[in-house]
């Protein structure tokens, strides 16, 4: 950590709870408790305290400083259940979360992207959400985009495999983009999934944050919110806070803070469940329900030279070339302490990747969902999440595969391996592929991962809808709001954190003129 996050993060202002020492600010009456410092609870509390309003922020997690080196450590200090949160269905399909100050936005890949206009006209079509247009959020997610540095990835810094598939496309006459980032000055560490150790990423915990912190709000952290107290059925008093063991993740003891507002900004797969333990909108059939995730798989592609995927920017580049079709492509590299690990194929052919790995090329590819899941909760009265991928995401996999593959074999690879369980999975030319296309394929063949979970508590214009209103407060409550992920109504088709980043900006200047 350098002098300047070393003395915002040594202010008073920045609560510890799990070094038990006591503290006045547990007592006070906040205008406004956050809850959740990600990337809508990061960003709302920051623009509160700016315009003087007294904010508190809680954070489950801790501090993510000093960063690791290592992915496998930073996966075990950084992440939700060390990375294996996730949805249950055919197949499973693992969803990482951070656990820590400043969320998802420390171990994401630093994707922006803005909603597209055809969704922008679905809300407004379907859920009556008439103000979110281009016009009206364009201030919204130009401040956001001045405030993290939004720009193009720089191509000299871009990974190899990037540099490969950028050939591949382009001798094709595809469109092959650098990503828009939220970076300034990137030195291709190759650690944006894992905490920037170049400090590069603007994630929440070095952009944000430290501002709200400058402006005045509590941050407290290693402080899980337990549920949420009302003083009637429809208006909150505060926050039942459990405060954890940074280690063990143990319970140590339980406080109050009081607030006049909650805002909940846990993410996607939790917000719901605080909403549930706290008795709120229990009755709306939309709590916890129209989870969209953009399930997504890659593959890897085995060169004659060394391209150590890992050196460079992971995520740098992206192709729309199938975009009509419901797939986006973009870079996609992993660290060698865990790449190599996840991966469908076991015996010799593991062993060939795991000693080959630096010349394995990576690409990787999300696709827009066709379904939706669901909250539930198991006969001992734990969430699980439901997501099953249906025959049209399966057409879409194999579509993308295909694609990848049919352009990466006129480049006369080693071999090219797909992310299915069932053989043909490596494929060495045409042949191979023809086979893969005629073979007929599961949901749960498919070796998929997701990073962009969203709406399970969607803003919409009735409570028949949606779980909040257009202005995110929770339908039948007076000051509960929730302004995160699971606000976003519908699939995005696109990385969510600039959209996320940019109503929660909304709803901070809607707060304030109130």
């Amino acid at each position: 950590m350098n002098e300047y996050l070393l003395d915002i993060y040594n202010r008073s202002n920045v609560i510890n709870l799990a070094d038990n020492e006591t503290t006045n600010l547990t007592n006070i009456i906040y205008d406004f408790i956050v809850i959740g410092s990600g990337a809508g609870g990061a960003v709302i509390s920051k623009e509160l305290a700016e315009q003087g309003a007294n904010v508190a922020l809680i954070e489950e997690g801790s501090l993510p400083f000093p960063w690791e080196t290592s992915a496998f450590r930073s996966l075990l200090k950084l992440y939700r259940d060390n990375g294996f949160t996730g949805t249950i269905g055919k197949p499973m399909i693992p969803i990482p979360l951070g656990r820590c100050v400043g969320g998802t936005t420390v171990i994401n890949s630093g994707t922006c992207f803005r909603v597209p206009k055809k969704v922008l006209n679905i809300w407004e079509e379907e859920f009556g959400l008439k103000d979110f247009n281009s016009e009206n959020l364009q201030d919204c997610f130009s401040k956001v985009e001045s405030e993290i540095h939004v720009e193009d990835a720089d191509w000299n810094v871009m990974n190899k495999s990037s540099d490969f598939i950028r050939k591949v496309f382009l001798n094709k006459g595809l469109p092959c983009f650098p990503l828009r980032r939220n970076t300034h000055n990137c030195k291709g560490c190759g650690m944006c999934c894992y905490g920037c150790t170049s400090g590069a990423k603007k994630s929440m915990e070095l952009s944000y944050i430290p501002k709200g912190i400058q402006a005045g709000l509590t941050l407290f952290y290693n402080a899980r919110a337990s549920h949420i107290l009302l003083s009637d059925s429809k208006t909150a008093q505060g926050t039942a806070i459990d405060v954890i063991h940074p280690y063990t993740h143990k319970v140590i003891k339980r406080i109050v803070i009081k607030g006049k507002n909650v805002i909940v900004s846990c993410g996607t797969m939790l917000s719901p469940l605080l909403l549930k333990r706290s008795g709120i909108a229990v009755d709306n059939l939309n709590l916890g329900a129209h989870l969209t995730i953009h399930p997504a798989s890659k593959i890897a592609i085995e060169l004659e030279d060394e391209v150590s995927s890992w050196v460079g920017i992971p995520q740098g580049c992206y192709s729309t070339a199938l975009e009509e079709e419901g797939i986006i492509f973009e870079g996609v590299a992993m660290p060698p302490d865990l790449g190599p690990s996840a991966v469908p194929f076991s015996g010799r052919e593991l062993i060939h990747y795991w000693k080959n790995y630096k010349n394995m090329a990576t690409f990787g590819f999300m696709i827009k969902d066709s379904n939706e899941g669901k909250l539930n909760f198991s006969i001992k009265n734990h969430p699980i999440y439901s997501y099953q991928l249906t025959a049209t995401d399966v057409q879409r996999l194999k579509r993308a595969i295909t694609f990848l593959a049919e352009l990466s074999l006129e480049e006369k690879p080693v071999q090219i391996f797909i992310m299915v369980t069932r053989k043909p999975n490596i494929i060495r030319d045409k042949e191979d592929l023809l086979r893969f296309i005629r073979e007929e394929h599961a949901p749960s063949d498919f070796e998929c991962m997701a990073f962009h979970p969203l709406g399970t508590c969607r803003i919409a214009d009735s409570s028949l809808k949606g779980v909040c209103d257009s202005n995110h407060k929770v339908f039948g409550t007076n000051n509960i709001y929730v302004c995160d992920g699971s606000s976003i109504p519908t699939s995005l088709g696109v990385n969510p954190q600039l959209t996320i980043m940019a109503l929660a900006t909304r709803l901070a200047q809607i707060l304030i003129n109130n």
